[in-house]
């Protein structure tokens, strides 16, 4: 490739990436101007925001989520040293499973919260039975940060032991030679060295928080409303598409900011990484019985605060009625229980489910990783800031934000499964790209270089040298946005309005109509695709100590 090439490259990706994401946005931001003129809309969009309701919801939002990600990193520090330092048994599969919570979809990790933490959910009977205890934390925002920490404990873990494996182990030989105690190591060595990677993860936890829609739509109701809930009110409620996009504007405002903070993070995180460093992690024989111990019984009390509320759904898919059986299962297929009948309240047959859901996220996701490879092709060797922000703006806009902005852009003109599909695309990107440019970096460009010297030709170069040893990377980063888009509420409720029924738009419409128990196999089945597909991802996946997410 020339140098102009290689110049004019990544600003065309910028353009297009720019291109898709942006008109959306400002479609929402400007939502209104047309229909009331400019200054009319600018005094309709400062009314809204000086509504004591919105300040209450931004209030609200943000204290919610600085929580969830407090809580968040703090449950995570012990965890994030074990898989650093500590090569201790079933430290692969221990990787994989606390990922598992993170795509899937909100519904999901609803119906464990009611199931294990409810009334009537596991630890509600035993709590009333034992102790006489009646819980109502779950419609609540204690309910709500359960749920996002839930989410939300696996970006911690692996952003923050990310950030151990880079602290060189010499400092810690030099610390040691000077006689300073341990204390005085863990506040003035490691605490500043880690600091990078805990307010990296704090920032995406928050953001990830503050744009949180089923969690809080449920569990919130109009009380806790968050600013993203009160955006798809203002849409479809009240139909007040100004004062959808003045909350939408304040909305991104936050986020920005976030998202600003996390980029110059983010930037000083690789500086240092990037610096020659010398790394030991301990094998298990090598630690004390207390600290083995330790390791023990911190991944007992993750593994159950994160599974537990996961089987309890399986549990309670069994148990219709409070008796044991398979009803709720047969009623997927047969499509209804008693008098209910399942197949209507749902607005399609099981089958149908199944499949839109699999061929949407099969989809969704074959876009994001092919425009994520061409991306990090490109961009490989070189660090441009301007596209580094680019991509991380998504983080910054929430879907259903994005989602209204494709429906009021493009609606009419493509097919809601077409805008479903982009939009799951794009909103993935991010992280689809991050780890596919992590996998290209290991590929040293001499060898594409040599192969071009050669006379191969770029087909040539992509199927007989790039892809052969990128692959296990590759298809790594597409299961995990394969995940992403069958995980997806928000994009499908806000385009589809109906139209398109996936896993997670069944089980609403089933809780919406007091079908719990069928919502509950119907999560069954979906938490058994995921782990099908965790499955492939454990098998493909290799050295992922060092990318994070």
């Amino acid at each position: 490739m020339t140098a102009r090439g290689r110049s004019v490259g990544p600003l065309l990706i910028a353009l297009l990436f720019g291109a898709l994401l942006l008109p959306p946005v400002l479609s929402v931001l400007g939502a209104g101007v047309l229909d009331h003129g400019l200054l009319e809309w600018a005094g309709r969009v400062r009314t809204t925001l000086l509504r004591p309701s919105t300040f209450r919801s931004l209030r609200f939002s943000a204290g919610q989520a600085a929580v969830s990600a407090l809580v968040s990193l703090l449950l995570a520090l012990p965890g994030a040293f074990f898989l650093a330092k500590v090569r201790f048994p079933g430290k692969r599969l221990v990787q994989s499973l606390t990922l598992l919570p993170f795509v899937l979809p909100s519904l999901i990790v609803i119906l464990a919260v009611i199931s294990f933490y409810g009334r009537s959910g596991v630890l509600g009977v035993l709590l009333q039975r034992g102790f006489g205890l009646d819980l109502t934390m779950v419609y609540s925002p204690v309910g709500i940060i359960i749920a996002h920490v839930m989410f939300n404990i696996s970006v911690a873990l692996r952003i923050v032991s990310t950030g151990m494996l880079a602290i060189d182990d010499r400092y810690r030989e030099v610390s040691l030679s000077l006689g300073e105690s341990r204390m005085a190591r863990i506040r003035y060595l490691y605490l500043p060295l880690l600091l990078p990677s805990l307010l990296a993860a704090g920032t995406i936890i928050f953001l990830y928080c503050f744009i949180s829609f089923g969690i809080v739509l449920i569990f919130g109701g109009v009380r806790y409303a968050t600013l993203e809930v009160r955006i798809y009110q203002e849409m479809f409620t009240h139909l007040n598409l100004t004062a959808a996009g003045g909350l939408a504007l304040l909305q991104i405002v936050v986020c920005g900011t976030a998202v600003y903070l996390l980029q110059r993070v983010s930037n000083r995180r690789r500086a240092v990484t990037k610096a020659g460093r010398r790394f030991r992690a301990y094998a298990w024989s090598e630690v004390s019985a207390a600290l083995r111990l330790t390791c023990l019984l911190y991944w007992l009390v993750i593994l159950l605060f994160l599974f537990a509320p996961l089987l309890a759904i399986a549990v309670r898919s069994f148990r219709p009625g409070g008796e044991w059986s398979l009803l709720s299962y047969r009623a997927l297929f047969v499509g209804h229980i008693g008098d209910r009948n399942i197949a209507e309240i749902i607005r399609a047959g099981f089958p149908e489910v199944v499949l839109t859901s699999l061929q949407i996220a099969l989809v969704s996701a074959a876009l994001s990783t092919a425009g994520a490879y061409a991306a990090a092709r490109v961009l490989r060797g070189k660090q441009v800031a301007y596209l580094d922000t680019l991509f991380t703006l998504p983080l910054a806009v929430s879907s259903v934000t994005f989602s209204l902005g494709m429906r009021l852009l493009w609606f009419g003109t493509f097919s809601p499964l077409t805008l479903v599909l982009l939009t799951q695309s794009i909103m993935s990107f991010p992280l689809v790209f991050r780890g596919i440019r992590s996998t290209m970096e290991t590929l040293p460009i001499r060898y594409s270089e040599s192969a071009e010297s050669l006379g191969a030709g770029l087909v040539r170069r992509l199927f007989t040298l790039e892809i052969p040893l990128l692959w296990r990377g590759v298809v790594n980063s597409y299961i995990f946005a394969f995940s992403l888009s069958l995980a997806d509420f928000s994009a499908v409720l806000t385009i589809g309005r109906g139209e398109i029924v996936t896993f997670p738009i069944a089980m609403y419409r089933l809780i919406g109509f007091q079908s719990f128990d069928v919502a509950l196999a119907l999560g069954v089945c979906y938490i058994l695709v995921t782990l099908l597909a965790f499955l492939a991802l454990d098998a493909t996946s290799y050295a992922r100590e060092g990318q994070g997410l």
